[in-house]
């Protein structure tokens, strides 16, 4: 009997392809067919993300279905004539180097049909040359620095290059990524001084340092880290809240606001976060001692919830909250600096943006270079084993 995979663990497989995973990767990673794994995209695709059960459908339905399958066909061969049109005429192994590096978004067999090359000639061809030499000349090489730095959005240094590649087999030092990276005049981000505030100067009741800067956490829903920080839209300000599951580093819930009211910045952000993830008993929730997060109304939604201790940091003390501010450290000198910002809107959908890579596809150093959905499915058991 087929072994059954939960929507979850469906949709997890899903978002990894999206932030920059092969089929073939995944499938190592995870003990996946690759097969399989394109048919979980396309039914994601298709579906919204709704993987439940199909429907008995009518004979009209199921005719349509099939002509719309036609016309996907279709559109498949003429997507991959336009694509590999100039390698047709080619000699046989440049075919087989297209089919290689579009094996991710169509299926071999149809690929082998279009450019006219038996199947079978291709995997003997793919069995028997020492594939990974694709990538090892120099030129070659740079091309998958730049790749890489520009997925990033031009945010990875040559120490995250670095990991990047190693996950393609491709093993060079750091020192000699940084020299390519300087001759194709690759440059990451520059880093800007971060400057912390919060409004400790309120005369709410101040929860006790329960954390005490154990940042470590192998269980998902147990310790959350939150902050409020400000940015700049034209000639005023705006206010980003988030809170991160130090188990995965995930931002598990933010809230942008024009204002600080407690309703528009912590309390937003919980409601974001407790739809995101579920909490377990025994959560402790931390921040610094700012208004938003000793507000009675705060208190009170953490104190009367049986699951939840709140935490504080101590008064002056930017270090019992350091990962929450080194999150914003991290999206300002990467993201938010290198633009101007007119609009609210326009600074949420930037936000938005850099969160979904931020949580999909950032490697971080303090996770053994994974990125938090990677972590995240670790936790849950998802995988055997993660690059």
């Amino acid at each position: 009997m087929a072994k059954q995979y939960e929507n979850e663990f469906k949709v997890m497989i899903v978002d990894l392809l999206k932030s920059g995973l092969t089929v073939r990767q995944i499938s190592g990673d995870y003990g996946l067919n690759g097969g399989m794994i394109r048919r979980w995209k396309r039914e994601y695709e298709a579906k919204s993300g709704d993987f439940s059960k199909k429907r008995e459908v009518s004979p009209e339905e199921q005719e349509l279905k099939a002509l719309h399958k036609e016309l996907r066909e279709v559109k498949m061969e003429r997507d991959i004539f336009k694509k590999g049109s100039g390698h047709l005429l080619q000699e046989r192994h440049i075919i087989y180097l297209f089919i290689l590096r579009n094996i991710d978004r169509y299926p071999v067999g149809k690929m082998c049909k279009c450019m006219k090359v038996s199947k079978n000639a291709y995997y003997h061809w793919l069995k028997n040359k020492d594939v990974e030499s694709v990538g090892t000349p120099k030129m070659s090489l740079k091309k998958r620095i730049r790749f890489h730095f520009e997925q990033s959005r031009e945010i990875y240094g040559s120490y995250r290059i670095q990991q990047k590649l190693e996950r393609e087999a491709l093993f060079y030092s750091r020192s000699y990524i940084a020299l390519l990276m300087r001759e194709m005049g690759l440059r990451s981000v520059l880093r800007r001084k971060f400057v912390a505030t919060t409004d400790s100067g309120h005369t709410f009741p101040v929860a006790d340092n329960e954390l005490d800067r154990n940042f470590c956490s192998t269980e998902l829903g147990k310790k959350w880290v939150s902050d409020i920080t400000y940015i700049r839209v034209g000639d005023h300000w705006n206010y980003l809240t988030t809170i991160m599951d130090l188990a995965d580093r995930k931002i598990v819930g933010w809230a942008l606001s024009e204002d600080m009211t407690v309703q528009n910045t912590v309390m937003k952000a919980w409601l974001d976060a407790c739809r995101t993830r579920t909490i377990d008993h025994g959560l402790i929730f931390h921040s610094d001692r700012g208004t938003q997060y000793a507000s009675n109304k705060m208190t009170d939604l953490f104190s009367f919830n049986k699951k939840i201790t709140q935490s504080m940091s101590r008064k002056g003390n930017c270090w019992d909250n350091a990962v929450a501010e080194s999150f914003f450290k991290t999206i300002k000198h990467e993201w938010l600096y290198r633009f101007k910002y007119t609009s609210h809107s326009q600074l949420f959908e930037s936000i938005d943006q850099y969160i979904t890579w931020y949580n999909n596809e950032r490697l971080h150093s303090s996770l053994g270079y994974l990125s938090p959905l990677e972590m995240e499915m670790k936790l849950r058991g998802f995988s055997k084993k993660v690059a």
